[in-house]
């Protein structure tokens, strides 16, 4: 007969009952009883630049879980680190719970790892033991190496040997949403640090995304069912429906990547090598997350503010508080940036080429430090997404992976030409907008990219 254990899921970045491991593990090895714990974090938040709209994304993804986890007997509490660290309110609970485990999903960042080292040291003196598992990628992509046993900078032989690993490891299964027929949950009076979730959902903003594990795959199927087909062609345009639009559920963890590519192989067959362009080329954007995540783990300072090409710390960006607000608030002048801007303080969300035209116009054109756009589009960003945040920013500042060579440097107005030439995409943004010369750009672009070239030359020289 097994021995009796409760045991604790802490929930953080794979806000789902689907495919879980850390939460199915837990529930499978707590035979005395699971609990589930999510704990509002301000002050890690705040570090991580977190916005009202993600952190309304995460609190209302718990919310969606409610009833999943009761079916599957998990009990779930909300607890806070307002008065305490996040060590000793996890130490707490398992102390008040009898717990002698704690389940998590491995996450990335050199926070994030601090942070679990911090909780591990405080539960093993408490005899508790922080078990961790493999949630965020469709591979383990930390074990990932090069030849020469590095970490990939550069994207295209990391597709490769993520490929190959695929293939011979085959499709990852994942797991099913866990159900039980035991008896109701073994439920506990409220926990040191445990608030009321719907008292916290009071203050959460509305957003055109709902939350849960529903609506994802919704999305997904609907994607997978005629835009997928087309997605080499029409990813670009801005005014198409010819993206998937999951990435905020993908930030919270409402669906899986293994979920997400196992749909995909029932869909076009087991080999992406003989996939149609369209759902390869889809499938790429799913292996761009895997990489920033292999390479924020494998080079550390790219967690702290610090550029992977390390001569880029020499340029010198410019002091302009007037440009960086203008950028912020949509008022640069420069028209499809300006669409971009407002429709990302609008919904929380930004098409992804217009995430490329703003970002490189930011770092470029007006030389502001790419770090500040960074932190802004993660305290706006409802799919704000640590990784790919990081990694698409320093591309675009030409300080990252495969970033483009310095002097190669998007016009936006070319941009606009080339993927919104009859302006649907900006006259929804920008209804005042009256064509090409209506608008009074706050910098002359020719004039800004001789300028940035000039300033990264003198900084690569250096």
């Amino acid at each position: 007969m097994s021995a009796s254990r409760r045991t604790i899921a802490w929930l953080r970045g794979d806000l789902r009952v689907d495919d879980n491991p850390a939460l199915a593990t837990a529930l499978e090895r707590g035979t005395d009883g699971c609990t589930a714990v999510y704990l509002i974090d301000d002050a890690f938040w705040s570090r991580h630049h977190w916005g009202p709209a993600r952190r309304g994304m995460n609190l209302r993804a718990v919310a969606a879980m409610r009833a999943g986890l009761a079916e599957a007997g998990i009990d779930l509490r909300v607890l806070t680190t307002a008065s305490n660290p996040a060590e000793e309110v996890i130490a707490e609970a398992c102390r008040l719970l009898g717990a002698t485990e704690v389940h998590v999903n491995r996450e990335f960042g050199v926070d994030e790892l601090r942070r679990d080292e911090r909780v591990a040291i405080r539960l093993a003196d408490a005899n508790v033991d922080l078990r961790r598992h493999h949630d965020q990628t469709i591979l383990p992509v930390e074990e990932i190496r090069s030849g020469a046993g590095t970490p990939y900078t550069v994207f295209t032989p990391f597709k490769r040997k993520w490929i190959a690993l695929l293939g011979e490891a085959g499709i990852p299964a994942p797991l099913d949403p866990p159900r039980t027929s035991d008896p109701p949950l073994k439920t506990s009076p409220p926990l040191a640090d445990e608030i009321d979730l719907d008292t916290a959902l009071r203050d959460v903003p509305e957003s055109a995304f709902e939350a849960g594990e529903a609506e994802p795959h919704r999305r997904l199927e609907a994607f997978l069912d005629g835009p997928v087909e087309r997605y080499h062609d029409d990813r670009d345009p801005p005014s198409l429906d010819g993206t998937s639009t999951i990435s905020p559920w993908l930030a919270c963890g409402s669906i899986s990547p293994r979920r997400i590519l196992m749909v995909l192989t029932r869909r076009f067959g087991p080999d992406p090598a003989a996939w149609a362009k369209g759902p390869s080329t889809w499938l790429s954007e799913l292996i761009w997350r895997e990489f920033y995540r292999h390479v924020m783990d494998g080079i550390p300072k790219l967690s702290m503010d610090r550029p992977l090409h390390g001569w880029t710390d020499r340029v010198r960006w410019r002091d302009d508080e007037a440009g960086f607000t203008a950028w912020c608030d949509g008022r640069t002048g420069i028209a499809i940036v300006d669409a971009g801007m407002r429709q990302l303080a609008a919904t929380g969300w930004m098409h992804n080429r217009v995430r490329m035209i703003t970002a490189t116009f930011l770092a470029k054109h007006l030389l502001i430090d790419w770090r500040r756009g960074e932190r802004f589009f993660m305290h706006q960003l409802v799919d704000g997404d640590f990784p790919s945040n990081n990694g698409g920013w320093q591309w675009a500042a030409s300080t990252g992976t495969d970033a483009a060579p310095y002097f190669r440097i998007f016009n936006p107005d070319r941009q606009a030409e080339r993927f919104d030439p009859e302006a649907t995409y900006i006259r929804r943004w920008i209804p005042e907008y009256d064509g090409p010369g209506s608008m009074k750009p706050i910098v002359d672009l020719k004039a800004a990219r001789v300028r940035a070239i000039e300033t990264f030359k003198t900084a690569k020289n250096g």
